[in-house]
């Protein structure tokens, strides 16, 4: 079958399967022609489609909300969830229309866990970068298990990460258990991951806590060198203990905790010790019992914390770090290199004869073994390595150059721009495309005389007629060749038009995300600026004053989310011009997820209750950010006003009251995944705060 309709009756949309891009036990997953982006899963027999169809229908009326992230023009989708039904010629159920998860970009969890597979894999071997996969590996199941849904048969092989930008990818979402009017529920859980108290429960009767035991277990993986929580050996005459990790996760065999068991201790690869209080005091309730579980939300707010307190290790700041209580890598490497040495002492002393008290002080401490004075202290921070003498002047100027270039490497460039002034942030975002776009010139070509503009201009690809990619070709007519293919929503620089024979005006545009420039037809194009007071993010509007280019049939935002939108703008600009370094990266990203999602609503079937959605939760987030900066600056809680959310059919908010008030509700959440981008900015800071004291 290479068919497949979008749609049933008079309305349906025919579709083309692409290229198979992977199959499993219920059916295979296919790109679709028409829609880049997306991805068709068909179901292997008609006994299947009866057996999910009423699940993908639940699925589609109680979606999370999880819009895929974008960086760097790129999208991102966090998770491949039914957004359509697919059916065949004859109008029955096949299959459903998801996000295409890219497996060329993204790649299994397992691999992320040990490093010999890192080194493979060629992923990243910090340590913080680990913590921000488990930070953005909370923050999907925190609005998962908001939204009423539970994976249940969670492990490291069943989730999926982009390496690049370290987001989540979550795949197989049809297998979950659906929330709603009745659970339709999950069919399968797997050992080394199962809750004591699930053990004898079918995989249909399992929720939320089986869901957050595994998510800390997962967890500790990330954090503690690949260790599973449940993984160790008996303590001296403990006697046999079972090899397999679920018998030792029924026998409550944890060795980690702050008090553990006498049978058992900890795995020799563990830096748990390295740990601060508050995260073993979660640990020991998700795996101790007589406590409830830390929910996913709690571990994403945690893992932000532990973010912020991450502190590079002197010896090996491109792998190590540690959380202010000394770097648990170098004691593990320390343990290792004594081990070492161990057997061959042992050996000379069975073999010769005693040696004297001074000789054998000699061998402990000679060449090729660690002092124990050496040895990094894990009960306070590591001191400020000494400055080596003999430097000098000249010295330390070199030590300041490379550090300047240092960071200049690691921040990203987009915000060295920023920092140059207020107008690059409010021009909008394609400040690189447009200087990209002035190095390349027009041919002086006779058949087609060109008006430049005087500056570059913004626009969203938004071709008619149904079409979801627009042409860019190398002059300005159908006879020229084809340069290559723009996508729905895609960002261009315009920089010059001019009229065809046939009469079609063609704009001379450069891609913002990459710098390809070519002719485009302009009416496959919207500008993004005509008629807007501010930026393009303002409204979540695509359209602007009526006239050349505008499309009238476009649906404008108009009223309520219009005039919301125009104060989060608001609130944008000045939170990003007081802004630096990684809060200023931070503002900036969450900005440009936001335009993301008002830009996919000018394709939804009503678009304004969407774009009001959007500019809402816009709202709340710079409210809570806006408390949180009052707390810090009065020491105390600000004075704010609670606002919970009205069911329809109450009378609604009015704009400025709602911008103006704080919104404390479970949608509030902020889910946005963190970037390594933005971790590395947080590290490039002039100077590293002291980490709190640990409580007594």
């Amino acid at each position: 079958m290479t068919e497949v309709y979008l749609g049933k009756g008079s309305k349906r949309r025919l579709l083309h399967l692409g290229r198979l891009l992977g199959e499993g036990a219920a059916g295979k997953v296919h790109s679709i022609a028409e829609m880049p982006g997306s991805a068709a899963k068909i179901y292997h027999s008609e006994a299947e489609c009866r057996r999910y169809e009423a699940k993908v229908d639940r699925m589609l009326a109680n979606p999370p909300e999880l819009a895929a992230a974008v960086h760097e023009g790129k999208r991102y989708p966090q998770i491949a969830w039914p957004e359509a039904k697919l059916y065949d010629k004859a109008g029955r159920f096949i299959g459903f229309v998801m996000p295409e998860i890219d497996f060329r970009r993204s790649t299994s969890l397992v691999n992320l866990l040990q490093k010999s597979s890192r080194r493979v894999e060629k992923l990243s071997d910090y340590y913080g970068y680990r913590v921000l996969v488990a930070r953005n590996l909370a923050s999907v199941f925190a609005e998962l298990h908001r939204a009423g849904h539970h994976m249940i048969d969670m492990k490291p092989a069943n989730l999926r990460f982009y390496p690049s930008v370290s987001w989540m990818a979550v795949v197989d979402t049809d297998g979950f258990s659906i929330g709603g009017d009745g659970r339709i529920p999950a069919e399968q859980v797997s050992d080394e991951y199962i809750a004591p108290e699930s053990w004898k429960t079918a995989p249909a009767e399992l929720g939320e806590e089986q869901d957050l035991f595994a998510l800390a277990v997962i967890i500790f993986q990330l954090l503690d060198n690949g260790v599973h929580p449940f993984a160790g050996k008996p303590s001296e005459g403990a006697g046999a203990q079972p090899a397999d990790l679920q018998t030792r996760i029924l026998k409550g065999l944890y060795a980690y905790g702050a008090s553990p068991p006498d049978d058992v201790v900890p795995s020799a690869a563990s830096i748990h010790k390295s740990f601060r209080r508050a995260t073993r005091t979660l640990f020991d309730r998700a795996f101790l019992g007589g406590a409830k579980r830390p929910a996913a939300a709690e571990w994403r707010d945690h893992l932000d914390t532990l973010i912020s307190q991450l502190v590079p290790c002197t010896s090996k700041p491109n792998e190590h770090a540690h959380f202010g209580l000394g770097c648990g890598f170098c004691a593990h490497d320390a343990r290792v290199t004594a081990s070492a040495h161990k057997p061959r002492r042992r050996r000379a002393e069975r073999t010769t004869a005693k040696r004297p008290a001074a000789a054998s002080a000699l061998a402990v401490g000679g060449r090729g073994t660690v002092p124990i004075r050496q040895l990094p202290v894990l009960t306070a921070p590591l001191r400020r390595p000494a400055r080596p003498r003999g430097i000098g002047v000249l010295g330390s100027i070199m030590a300041v150059f490379a550090v300047l270039v240092g960071t200049m490497l690691i921040v990203p460039q987009d915000w060295w721009a920023m920092a140059r002034g207020n107008s690059a942030i409010v021009g909008g975002f394609a400040g690189a495309a447009n200087d990209g776009a002035a190095g390349f010139e027009l041919s002086d070509d006779p058949r087609y005389p060109v008006d430049s503009f005087d500056r570059g201009r913004e626009y969203v690809v938004l071709p008619g007629d149904g079409t979801l990619t627009a042409d860019l070709r190398e002059g300005p007519g159908e006879e020229y060749p084809l340069l290559n293919r723009l996508s729905l929503h895609e960002n261009v620089i315009g920089r010059a038009s001019t009229r065809a024979p046939d009469g079609q005006v063609w704009i001379w545009i450069v891609r913002e995300s990459d710098g390809a420039p070519g002719f485009v037809q302009e009416a496959a194009l919207v500008p993004q600026e005509t008629g807007f007071v501010t930026d393009r993010s303002d409204y979540g509007s695509l359209c602007g004053t009526p006239g050349s280019g505008t499309k009238a049939s476009l649906d404008c935002a108009v009223g309520r989310a219009s005039g919301l939108g125009r104060q989060v703008a608001q609130q944008y600009r000045s939170a990003i011009a007081s802004s630096r370094g990684y809060e200023r990266i931070s503002l900036t990203e969450n900005r440009r997820n936001w335009g993301s999602d008002l830009r996919q609503c000018a394709s939804a079937f009503d678009p304004e209750p969407c774009r009001m959605r959007a500019n809402r939760r816009q709202a709340e987030q710079l409210n809570k950010r806006a408390r949180s900066d009052a707390e810090l600056a009065d020491g105390a809680p600000a004075d704010t006003t609670i606002w919970t959310r009205k069911e329809e059919g109450d009378e609604p908010l009015s704009d400025g009251a709602m911008l103006s008030r704080v919104a404390d509700c479970p949608k509030c959440d902020d889910n946005q995944p963190l970037s390594l981008t933005s971790q590395r900015a947080a590290l490039a800071r002039d100077s590293y705060s002291e980490p709190p004291a640990l409580a007594p």
